[in-house]
Formats: C-alpha cells, sequence, structure tokens
C-alpha cells in the first residue's frame, strides 16, 4: 500500500551546519547534544560502562540466538523487550517471538512466548492516539503492524495494512507516521495506522556518498532530535574486510535538517568495543539492527544491538561457508557463532 509521488516539493536549503546537526558549532568550535562527541559532534559515545546484565538479554542454557527486537517502557515503568528467537546454530528464520519483561532497561528479563508471529527484526512506535486520547503500543514486523492497549499484548494486526519493504524503522512524528526500511533510500510517510491507510514518499535519501568498495548499509533506525533535526542510524558493512574487525565498517549515520531535502551520510557514529560495569569488555565483530530508546529530554539513552558474542578483531578466517570476494567478511562470522542482543549505555 504505496502512493508514490503527492509530497510537497521543499524549498531551496541553506547549507547543513557543521556538527551533523548533533550540536551547535561557532568560531570553528563544536558544542556537542549529547551522547556525541568529536570534533565535528560525529561520535554516538558509549558511556565508559554498561551494566553488565546488558551483555546478554536472553541466557537460556539451550544456546538459542536471537538478533535484536523492540523495545519501548510500559505506563507502569517497566521495560518490554519482542525480540525473535532462533534455533541453536540458526539466524534464518526465527521460531517465535520471545516477550521480555524488566524493571531496567538493561535487564535482567523474565521472557515469555509472545502471541504475535514470529519474524526478523521487529520495531515498536507508542503514541497517543489522537481520536481517543488514549496511549497504544505498536509492534512493525513482517509487512504487518500489531497494536494493543496494553504493553504486554494482547496485540492484533490492522487489518487490510502494511508497510513498504522490511526491516521498518517507523517513529510517530507531528500527529503522523514516518518510516524508512532495509534500503533507506526513502522516507515515507501515512497519516494513520488504520484499515486501508495508504503510504507516501515524502524524501529520497542519497547513497551518493557512501564509499565504493562493497559497502552497503542496512538496519536503519529513525528518530527527530529536540531541536527537530531528522537522524538514522544504520548497521554498515563491507565484503571486502575480512580481518582487523574492529576497524572494520559497523556503523552509518544519515541526517537531514527537515527530513525532506538534503539528507546527508557522515561515517561510522559507533565502533565496535563496549565495556561493563563487572571490569570486562568485548570487541564485537559485528554489531548490527541498531535500535534506540531514548531519556526524557529526547536524547538517546541507550544502543540495542544484534551481537556475535565469539569472534573478535582477527575475523572468522574462511570457516563459514558465507563467503564474499575470496574470504569470509567480518560481518558474516556469526552465521557460525552463538549471537544475540545487547544494550549499551550511551554516556
Amino acid at each position: 500500500m504505496l502512493l508514490l509521488g503527492g509530497w510537497p516539493k521543499p524549498l531551496p536549503l541553506a547549507p547543513l551546519p557543521p556538527a551533523q546537526l548533533n550540536g551547535v558549532c561557532t568560531a570553528g568550535a563544536c558544542a556537542c547534544d549529547r551522547p556525541w562527541s568529536g570534533a565535528a559532534c560525529e561520535t554516538l559515545t558509549f558511556a565508559a560502562t554498561t551494566p553488565a546484565s546488558g551483555k546478554s538479554l536472553y541466557n537460556a542454557p539451550n544456546n538459542a540466538n536471537t538478533w535484536n527486537g523492540a523495545f519501548f517502557a510500559g505506563d507502569d515503568g517497566r521495560f518490554r523487550a519482542y525480540v525473535p528467537l532462533y534455533a541453536a546454530g540458526s539466524l534464518g528464520g526465527p521460531v517465535s517471538l520471545l516477550h521480555g519483561v524488566a524493571d531496567a532497561l538493561t535487564g535482567p528479563y523474565t521472557w515469555t512466548t509472545s502471541e504475535v508471529p514470529a519474524a526478523e527484526n521487529p520495531a515498536a512506535v507508542v503514541y497517543t492516539d489522537a481520536a481517543s486520547g488514549r496511549l497504544v503500543y505498536s509492534l512493525w514486523l513482517g509487512g504487518r503492524v500489531y497494536t494493543s492497549a496494553a504493553a504486554d499484548g494482547p496485540f492484533a494486526a490492522v487489518p487490510d495494512f502494511s508497510y513498504p519493504g522490511g526491516n521498518p524503522a517507523p517513529i510517530y512524528h507531528g500527529g503522523a507516521f514516518y518510516m524508512t526500511n532495509q534500503a533507506t533510500t526513502q522516507l515515507f510517510r501515512c497519516a494513520a495506522l488504520a484499515r486501508g491507510a495508504q503510504w507516501t514518499i515524502v524524501a529520497n535519501i542519497s547513497q551518493a556518498a557512501l564509499p565504493t568498495n562493497q559497502y552497503h548499509v542496512e538496519d536503519p533506525v529513525l528518530w527527530v532530535d529536540a531541536r527537530g533535526r531528522w537522524h538514522i542510524i544504520n548497521h554498515a558493512y563491507s565484503n571486502e574486510e575480512f580481518s582487523g574487525c574492529s576497524s572494520s565498517a559497523v556503523s552509518a549515520h544519515f541526517y537531514s535538517a527537515d527530513g525532506l531535502a538534503d539528507w546527508r551520510w557522515s561515517g561510522q557514529p559507533y565502533g565496535h568495543v563496549v565495556r561493563y560495569d563487572d571490569g570486562s569488555a568485548h570487541d564485537y565483530v559485528t554489531l548490527e539492527r541498531p535500535k534506540l530508546s531514548f531519556a526524557a529530554d529526547g536524547a538517546p539513552a541507550f544502543l540495542h544491538l544484534a551481537a556475535d558474542f565469539i569472534t573478535g578483531d582477527a575475523g572468522c578466517a574462511n570457516r563459514s561457508d558465507h563467503r564474499h570476494n575470496g574470504g569470509v567478511p567480518c560481518d558474516n562470522c556469526k552465521w557460525d557463532d552463538l549471537a544475540g542482543t545487547i544494550v549499551v549505555a550511551l554516556a
């Protein structure tokens, strides 16, 4: 259900300011919005340590895999996670959708099985319905949107309604829904989650500046910051990086002043190393399917990620069948490893 065109042609914009829209720069110096840092506010800064409970949110003894999911706070102040569960040794086709509840976003979570059908990479939007004034919880996965009046469900599919593409990155903003998808080449708008509602393309996202050495972006998360500026973070990877994985492509950042025009790419906002409050650290070979949770002031507070728990900087040589260009890229080690879901605290 996608309508092409019909979006307002934006007025020409002045050049975007420095700081990648993550702060304010004057006289060559940048004051970065939390949790961004760097000379041009280009780095999504991890906290010095993350609670060790965030290392692996699903700690079942059967070594079954998870690969990130949807997180939100309920109106009771407790946190929910809806995370696909895969068979041990597999990341292809989830067998069920886990439903987790925790007192802290970093866990520990108590897990049950959701009634929502399993599908890859679920997203969530919690919003206030304009007509009823009531809080609505929505899950987006498998091409359908499921809504509930309660954080724990039950959820029901919105009839005769879908969204364009896979791996949705939806938000509710200004009384409407916006999203991009796996390709991260377009921004879509829909007025309501309702039977027969249609999506319209409101912006094209240029990828002309991306590197050309087998570099790809996927798994977007979309948000509008407290200044009204639009951002997308992706997992990024190259099929030509086989070792030295701690310096390999792992993330990307697109940004726009108003979401309608002049989307730009700015490189890698987060890296591979996470440190925990039990004194441990891990150099993750890949960190994929990013999702964000926000503080009360709208600043990003936690980054949720899918992680390979085993392989580190050196990569996985040729022990995997997932080869490209004569070797196994850093992000493909996950197919042979224990994989799961982590949460990283931001500075």
